[in-house]
């Protein structure tokens, strides 16, 4: 009996690792290696931040869809009452134009780089009135204007301000003028001697007209000029003798 006990023992003690070893790699879960060509699918993973309502509306706006525009605004107002900016887009699209700005105006052409939204940041102090300036010159899509477009400014307080202060700038950028020189006044003596000069050279030639006309210059420069008073009362008188002649 007892030397049957000691075998029991001693087979025991050789099995029970061999067993144990083979439960526990039993309840051990091998990992799940996917199939050759088979990807794991992942959670797509994106580094922007999500687009607000008021922003999707100012780039609708922009592309001119006033519509969609008003549907993201009236979002963005519902998430925040207080938003001011989106009250000013949606008093825009909703308000009658010839309440927006009065019909008087003055127009400006579009320079390079600049657009509706820099226009109204000069001329009515708000860039996110580009909208309304917008609808007032009919354009459909704010963000396609180009260089050299006429643009109406309505005629408000701040844009007569902003046109004046404008044409001060332009005005001090503007090329130098061109002073000119002031010719020199002739010398009416020296012009005196010369129209005598030409006087006595016409009578030379009998040309008495031409001498006389010549001699009125000289006198009209001097009028006390005693040869040339002589010399045109001779002429006159000989001028006068040829017509009794001729008769």
């Amino acid at each position: 009996m007892t030397t049957l006990r000691l075998a029991s023992q001693i087979i025991t003690a050789a099995f029970l690792p061999a067993l144990l070893t083979a439960c526990s790699s039993t309840q051990r879960v091998a990992p799940v290696t996917p199939a050759a060509g088979v990807s794991s699918p992942q959670m797509p993973v994106s580094n922007k931040p999500a687009i607000g309502h008021f922003e999707t509306a100012l780039d609708l706006l922009q592309n001119g869809q006033p519509q969609q525009a008003e549907v993201e605004l009236r979002a963005s107002l519902k998430e925040s009452p207080d938003n001011r900016a989106a009250r000013s887009l949606m008093s825009q699209i909703e308000t009658p134009l010839n309440k927006l700005f009065p019909a008087e105006n003055f127009s400006i052409e579009l320079s390079k780089d600049e657009s509706l939204s820099s226009l109204a940041k000069l001329y009515l102090g708000d860039p996110l009135q580009f909208y309304a300036l917008a609808r007032y010159n009919g354009i459909p899509v704010p963000a396609k204007v180009n260089t050299g477009q006429i643009i109406k400014i309505p005629r408000t307080p701040t844009a007569i301000a902003a046109q004046q202060a404008r044409d001060v700038a332009l005005g001090s950028k503007a090329a130098p003028v061109l002073v000119v020189e002031p010719k020199p006044k002739p010398d009416l003596h020296k012009v005196a001697e010369r129209e005598y000069k030409k006087g006595l050279v016409a009578f030379q030639r009998q040309d008495l007209d031409a001498a006389i006309a010549a001699w009125d210059k000289v006198l009209t420069i001097d009028p006390n000029y005693k040869d040339a008073q002589l010399n045109r009362a001779q002429a006159l008188r000989l001028k006068e003798n040829l017509k009794k002649l001729q008769h």
